[in-house]
């Protein structure tokens, strides 16, 4: 068995709108209840590295344990994808920084072990879905949480300034969800005016699930300059 839980997990302050709460909560029943031995993270917030993935092979992702045989798997697909550690040199024993990205959706989908995947702006966007793939392809329960917030210029106070296409982008990411063909690439057209760090991490979910794939939307809100969403992706489990 593989890829038994997917889900579309924000990385903010989530006890801004109590529905983005409950959402939260809600998902990681579902996780559990899906009874994964690892939960997958792929993260816009971890380790950059120019032309590559990253997969990290340290021991521990904060106070989570990799499971590093799964990430070894990772770095043997036919992508390119480096294996990154950090303090010890014996990745076995080192302990590698744990991100927002990675922490926020922990603290609800939880299982056994963790994989933490870093993906690649500067790659091809289709290549994504590849990693996607492999990431469906690895032995074991799987749990696959796209970590992601979506456009970053709903407020004018915020960091990036206001710009209309953050709610553009919001509201055709939820058209996509809604609808019965689960592609995600039209949302590079605003990605970049947006503000928005989920599409990567999106296309790498769409891989995984396939087109085909329907999704159960929890919550959406924007409270603040992000917005953040909440969603079950089906699997073939």
């Amino acid at each position: 068995m593989s890829l038994v839980f997917a889900c579309i997990a924000p990385h903010g302050d989530v006890d801004l709108a109590p529905e983005l709460r409950a959402a939260m909560e809600e998902l990681g029943r579902r996780a559990a209840a899906s009874e994964p031995d690892v939960a997958v993270v792929v993260t816009p917030h971890s380790v950059h590295v120019d032309g590559h993935y990253a997969v990290v092979t340290a021991g521990r992702v904060g106070e989570h344990e990799t499971d590093r045989a799964a990430a070894d798997t990772l770095l043997a697909a036919s992508l390119p994808i480096l294996g990154v550690s950090y303090g010890g040199n014996d990745a076995a024993t080192a302990e590698f920084p744990s991100d927002w990205g990675t922490e926020v959706p922990l603290t609800f989908v939880e299982a056994p072990r963790v994989v933490v995947v870093a993906p690649a702006r500067d790659r091809p966007l289709e290549e994504h879905l590849r990693l996607g793939e492999a990431i469906a392809s690895l032995p074991g329960r799987v749990a696959l949480i796209a970590s992601a917030d979506h456009g970053h210029a709903h407020d004018p106070d915020g960091p990036y300034g206001f710009d209309p296409a953050a709610a553009s982008y919001d509201a055709q990411l939820q058209e996509i969800l809604a609808s019965d063909r689960l592609d995600f690439l039209p949302l590079a057209e605003i990605v970049e005016p947006a503000k928005a760090d989920s599409l990567w991490q999106l296309l790498v979910l769409q891989g995984a699930v396939g087109e085909t794939a329907r999704a159960d939307v929890l919550a959406y809100a924007a409270p603040t300059y992000y917005g953040m969403l909440m969603a079950e992706v089906q699997t073939a489990a």
